[in-house]
């Protein structure tokens, strides 16, 4: 009878081994599909990080063309203004710039 004792607490020290050995294998599949689960949510926060920082690389972007656009212009017509100034105003302007630098800081 012991040896009937000693068979049955073997069997039973087997199957609590191969009970032990499959639920590491369940916690092994379990942390995998975690980590994966974990994996594709990173991925996705990331994917939304990058889209908000282009999204908002647009709205600065643009904002910067608003503001720029109209100042172009208007330098634009700042320069024709002066292109048209004729010749002679030009010198006599230089004249007047010319004899003031000389009479205050000349002789």
């Amino acid at each position: 009878m012991s040896e009937d004792a000693i068979e049955q607490l073997t069997k039973a020290e087997k199957q609590a081994d191969e009970m032990l050995d499959e639920a590491k294998k369940q916690v092994r599949k379990e942390q995998e599909k975690s980590d994966k689960r974990v994996a594709r949510f990173q991925e996705e926060q990331d994917e939304i990080e990058e889209q908000r920082k282009q999204e908002i690389r647009e709205k600065y972007d643009q904002e910067f063309h608003n503001i720029q656009e109209p100042l172009n212009e208007q330098t634009q017509k700042e320069i024709e203004q002066l292109q048209a100034i004729s010749k002679e105003m030009r010198e006599k302007a230089l004249s007047l710039i010319i004899n003031k630098v000389v009479n205050e800081y000349g002789n």
